[in-house]
């Protein structure tokens, strides 16, 4: 049974969820998992390819953006309404929840202090549970 992960962090800031994304990333990646990040468009997709490759000097998050052909990297980036190569983990940073995150075995969602983001993520949360789905919470609030 597939297991959600809602990571809920003491900040507002874009910034930090970008921060905390790529630090699950290097995890994630670093225990083998093959990742699917899940945007609202083309535009955040790049944001966060863009992201990826400058995080940090000394690591290095080999990743591509999805065109579903290229599944080489372990971590790919996309928008599209499908996601076909991909089973592993889905970090899920769109606005709503893709129709596909059923097909994986691991949700992660990044929650920050943003009234808009706690509003979907508290319904993507309601739809997880609903569908029977083990939701775990992480609360960084008050580390």
């Amino acid at each position: 049974m597939a297991k959600a992960d809602f990571y809920i962090l003491n900040n507002r800031d874009h910034g930090a969820r970008l921060s905390f994304l790529a630090r699950l990333v290097e995890k994630a990646t670093k225990l083998g998992h093959r990742i699917y990040i899940h945007t609202n468009s083309s535009q955040q997709a790049t944001e966060i390819d863009d992201y990826l490759w400058s995080y940090k000097i000394e690591s290095f998050l080999p990743h591509n953006l999805s065109n579903n052909r290229d599944i080489s990297a372990p971590v790919t980036i996309g928008h599209s309404k499908t996601c076909e190569h991909h089973n592993d983990l889905l970090i899920n940073l769109a606005s709503e929840l893709p129709g596909f995150y059923k097909n994986f075995d691991r949700i992660a969602e990044i929650v920050i202090q943003d009234d808009i983001i706690l509003k979907e993520l508290r319904s993507h949360y309601r739809q997880i549970k609903g569908d029977g789905t083990e939701a775990l919470i992480h609360d960084f609030r008050q580390t």
